[in-house]
């Protein structure tokens, strides 16, 4: 959060964003204890936070309400700290966070006394559960009534809160509930009632989650609500003088204000880093590349810039050198917090990144022998918040068979063709998790752009920023594809040549708002100006 802080001093200008109330006791200490803002100040913070993250404000004002009642602190200054909701982390403040490491102690207190902060993790949880619900209608994030499954998957995407199942108990669903206070003047004169139209009962499955391969139509009547229209999106390139130093300009623009933990591996190689993309994700860390045998200048450059406290190689010394790690923990003055994640072959090294995953996550599977199809892929695991793993085309690596067998996944999701990954290796997939052929998912299309298009539709049917690199080289989509993640964006890969007329790349980005934000990665050589020019005029944006 700030550059080049100390880490201590960094908390403590946190704890600050809050007024601090001290009381003495009966032994005379002072006790430090911290009050709400006012309720019109509250309800200006949700609106402002809420419509920048393109979410209808009357949905976060009432979630914060039926979560805390617009509080982040209690009746005795103390955090507002509800139930854990089937998780092991207590939920915070006034959006009763509950997604977040509990030993990483800066973003601990930043969730407990920082409101602004807990808002907006909680609008972005809620827009990472938007991406990841089954559609509904037109994908119009106005109409309040598309955002029912993502109201649901907030409080989580569990049968548990299927309508039917909490009649059955004689209770409300928790996103029937939300619908039904948002109808109220629960706050008069700071909100009006809303009247939302839910998905009927009548329409879902008894007993288990509605399905993705359904429609569903906006319920209706339908109501809109107050994001504007107006607002345009902007279209930006991030480039460097060659490959590597584009990836080092990835990192500094992606994470401006530093990052507490980098990840390096190898330039000229993809596989270490395509399974570190969700690793990425998870630490909120970019991606960097260096030669094997020696730490690139401009990487180092980053690393003072960034300043880092943790950094985390991929990949045994054959990958990333003895001397180069000699070489950065010299560099990294400020810090001795430097690992290595190796396997004996890119298999196993990928089975040791998932290890930091839960084994009940879904899983991607990718082949460990070249990267087309799987770019786009690795962006959308890290997304949410899956490992992915490696294969060979025609088997499955016994190191990759003995971890899926200690899993636990809901759905397998693979990354191309069979001439990438046969049906042999699917069939070891089944055998080995138990699952039904209609839980291991393959996006094939006819090339690497349309297999990063089926990608896109199936996990960003609707996405706020778009990023988009070569499908000719890995080093700008994966570094690229780890700061994407870090915002629940997509990656599209883009031939040199452009896209074609009413072609899979064309008739996606059409069917996002114009509000929609698009990164560029790569020189002119990597994707043309004349190619930018059409993704704004299919956005609207021009």
């Amino acid at each position: 959060m700030f550059k080049k802080k100390p880490r201590a001093l960094a908390v403590l200008l946190i704890v600050l964003l809050v007024l601090p109330v001290y009381s003495s006791g009966a032994s005379g200490a002072e006790i430090q204890t911290y009050q709400n803002p006012a309720l019109e100040v509250i309800a200006q913070k949700l609106e402002t936070i809420s419509r920048s993250k393109g979410i209808p404000s009357v949905l976060l004002k009432t979630i914060a309400y039926c979560e805390s009642g617009w509080r982040q602190f209690d009746q005795n200054g103390e955090v507002v700290t509800g139930s854990t909701n089937g998780t092991s982390n207590p939920a915070l403040g006034i959006m009763q966070v509950t997604s977040y490491d509990p030993g990483d102690t800066e973003e601990v207190n930043k969730l407990k006394y920082d409101i602004d902060y807990n808002i907006s993790r909680g609008a972005d949880l809620l827009n990472q559960k938007w991406q990841i619900v089954p559609k509904i209608g037109d994908g119009d994030r106005n109409k309040l009534e598309n955002w029912y499954f993502a109201l649901w998957a907030y409080h989580g995407w569990l049968a548990y809160n299927n309508p039917n199942n909490a009649a059955a108990r004689g209770e409300v669903a928790y996103q029937d509930a939300i619908i039904r206070k948002a109808a109220t003047a629960y706050f008069p004169g700071l909100v009006s009632p809303v009247q939302i139209t839910p998905v009927p009962a009548e329409l879902l499955p008894l007993g288990t989650l509605p399905s993705s391969s359904q429609i569903w139509n906006t319920p209706e009547p339908y109501t809109l609500g107050d994001l504007t229209s107006s607002t345009v999106g902007t279209t930006t390139r991030i480039s460097g003088q060659d490959r590597i130093d584009t990836v080092n300009q990835i990192a500094l623009n992606g994470w401006s204000s530093g990052a507490q933990t980098v990840i390096i591996t190898r330039s000229d190689a993809f596989p270490d880093a395509l399974a570190g993309v969700p690793l990425a994700k998870k630490y909120n860390a970019p991606i960097l590349l260096t030669n094997p045998d020696q730490l690139d200048q401009g990487v180092i450059e980053v690393l003072n810039t960034l300043k880092p406290t943790k950094v985390i190689i991929l990949g045994g010394e054959k990958a990333v050198s003895k001397s180069v790690e000699t070489r950065l923990k010299a560099v990294l003055t400020w810090t001795s917090d430097v690992s290595r994640i190796a396997g004996a072959d890119r298999y196993q090294t990928a089975v040791l990144i998932a290890a930091d995953f839960p084994k009940d996550a879904s899983v991607a599977v990718a082949t460990g022998m070249d990267f087309p199809d799987a770019l786009s892929l690795a962006t959308a695991a890290a997304a949410n918040e899956m490992p992915l793993l490696l294969t060979s085309t025609r088997s499955l690596p016994e190191v990759t068979r003995q971890d899926l067998s200690k899993r636990l996944p809901g759905k397998i999701y693979i990354g191309g063709g069979e001439k990438v990954i046969t049906a042999e290796v699917v069939a070891a997939l089944t055998q080995t998790t138990g699952l039904s052929a209609g839980n291991i998912v393959r996006f094939a299309g006819s090339n690497r752009y349309e297999t990063s298009v089926m990608i896109a539709e199936a996990f960003f049917p609707s996405t706020q920023e778009i990023y988009m690199a070569t499908g000719l080289d890995f080093a700008d989509p994966l570094a690229a594809g780890a700061l994407a993640a870090t915002k629940n964006a997509c990656l599209l890969l883009i031939s040199p040549q452009g896209f074609t007329t009413n072609g899979p790349t064309e008739n996606y980005l059409k069917k996002m708002a114009s509000s929609t934000n698009v990164k560029v990665i790569g020189s002119e050589a990597s994707i043309s100006e004349y190619t930018v020019t059409r993704v704004k005029y299919l956005l609207r944006q021009m």
